[in-house]
């Protein structure tokens, strides 16, 4: 596993001495053991005969199947420390209604299920309050759409949501599978305040569409929307994930939209004086389990927030398909 990391960390660093440097042995040694590991696989990773020296295509292979390799490996190690560890505390959470009340209080509970020493409370709350709860630290973390970028608090990227034409299910376009932004100017819509994100984003997509809609009802949030489309026969755009319930239960539909919007969401944290969080900026700083997006957990977050931060990662994230409920705002 090491010589796997040291591989992984000289291509990182695009160089032999930083990545020795930081295994602490000398870059004839870290050159060494790059070529114990070719010898052993019999194949070349790295070609020396160029300047500067690149990987070789099965070099390529092998940085992305090891990487994933360590990836795990990483992960398994900090699973491992967090349950030998017993964490305890209090962690408090200010999230818009949309990130999913549904959704949050299935991980908190099956959370706190295998942490019982550690408690976590919700809050949900309109996106400027949740942004300022952070900002005046008076919760552990945040979760918000369309994330700016603000001088003193951070995001993390965790999912982006698809959004939808939604409709009654008796209205005419409930019976198509897909349509196309410049179709939707011949139906009155329903959509957001645009003192909100996503009210302002959803008109930005229709102006760069070239779309003059019909907004025949402005509302704060998502249940009042879905409420509004039932009775009047307005169309909208909304997060898929919000309106599988009402899917289900037949009385709304759901029409895939061209081109395609998706509505990111993140979860944010004060910044903290000093610290060396990065985010994508080009330093060298490691991905991993504690530095999501080059962002290093440990200096942001107390130890048992780091731990649901990753326990939400791993559960809510944009691996997570399958989402438990949709009762949603904002």
């Amino acid at each position: 596993m090491h010589s796997l990391r040291l591989f992984c960390d000289i291509v990182r660093f695009r160089s032999f001495s930083r990545a020795a440097a930081l295994h602490g042995i000398t870059q004839s040694a870290a050159s060494q053991r790059v070529g114990q590991l070719e010898k052993h696989l019999g194949v070349r990773l790295i070609d020396r005969t160029v300047r500067p020296w690149a990987l070789t295509s099965v070099g390529r292979v092998y940085l992305h199947e090891v990487g994933e390799l360590v990836d795990r490996y990483d992960r398994l190690e900090q699973r491992i420390c967090r349950i030998g560890s017993d964490p305890q505390g209090q962690i408090t959470v200010a999230a818009i209604y949309s990130a999913g009340i549904g959704l949050l209080s299935f991980i908190k509970d099956s959370f706190v299920a295998e942490y019982p020493r550690v408690s976590v409370a919700l809050s949900y709350k309109r996106p400027e309050d949740v942004y300022e709860t952070v900002r005046r630290q008076q919760c552990d973390l945040g979760i918000l759409s369309y994330p700016e970028h603000w001088r003193d608090v951070g995001a993390i990227p965790l999912r982006s949501e698809v959004m939808s034409v939604v409709c009654a299910s008796g209205h005419p376009l409930a019976n198509r599978t897909k349509v196309h932004a410049g179709e939707l100017a011949s139906w009155p819509m329903a959509s957001f305040e645009s003192q909100l994100p996503v009210g302002r984003h959803l008109q930005r997509y229709l102006k760069q569409q070239n779309i003059k809609g019909q907004i025949a009802s402005v509302f704060d949030n998502i249940d009042t929307i879905k409420g509004c489309l039932s009775e009047t026969g307005q169309i909208a755009i909304l997060p898929k994930r919000t309106v599988l319930r009402e899917v289900t239960a037949g009385t709304l539909a759901v029409v895939e939209l061209e081109p395609e919007l998706l509505r990111p969401i993140a979860i944010v944290y004060r910044k903290r004086r000093g610290a060396s969080n990065r985010n994508g900026d080009g330093n060298g700083s490691k991905e991993g389990p504690t530095r999501p997006h080059g962002v290093d957990m440990t200096e942001v977050f107390s130890p048992a927030a780091q731990i649901f931060v990753e326990y939400l990662i791993e559960n809510a994230g944009a691996s997570v398909e399958v989402v438990k409920g949709a009762s949603s705002r904002h």
